[in-house]
């Protein structure tokens, strides 16, 4: 089957040649985005440095940090939560009380949309 009267592969370099300008386009953002974390992750790394240099036990640390870094961002996701949503998450909570805690009732909490395991 031809192509020679204006079919839609008529324009296939067209489209390759966009696709490739985006594609230098998001490399270019990437780099962008790396450079500028280069500061914060450096600042991070001396923290990490002064701390292990300070005696903590850096395995025990990092655990701790992960954690904490988790509970943030399930802060976070709560309070992004509509306030019905937050509402029905707050009152599964509740109505688990030290069950929450476990396997299965943080299993009850995350079926909730938005809810997360990290209590």
């Amino acid at each position: 089957m031809g192509d020679g009267n204006g079919g839609p592969l008529v324009g296939l370099q067209s489209y390759l040649e966009k696709i490739a300008k985006q594609d230098d386009e998001l490399d270019h953002l990437r780099a962008d985005y790396m450079n500028d974390c280069k500061g914060p992750r450096g600042h991070i790394k001396d923290i990490m440095s002064s701390a292990r240099e300070a005696g903590v036990n850096m395995k025990a640390f990092r655990e701790l940090l992960t954690k904490h870094r988790s509970d943030r961002r399930h802060a976070k996701r709560v309070d992004g939560m509509e306030a019905d949503d937050a509402a029905a998450l707050q009152e599964m909570i509740d109505k688990l009380g030290d069950f929450v805690d476990t396997p299965l009732g943080g299993a009850a909490v995350a079926r909730h949309p938005g809810s997360s395991l990290n209590l």
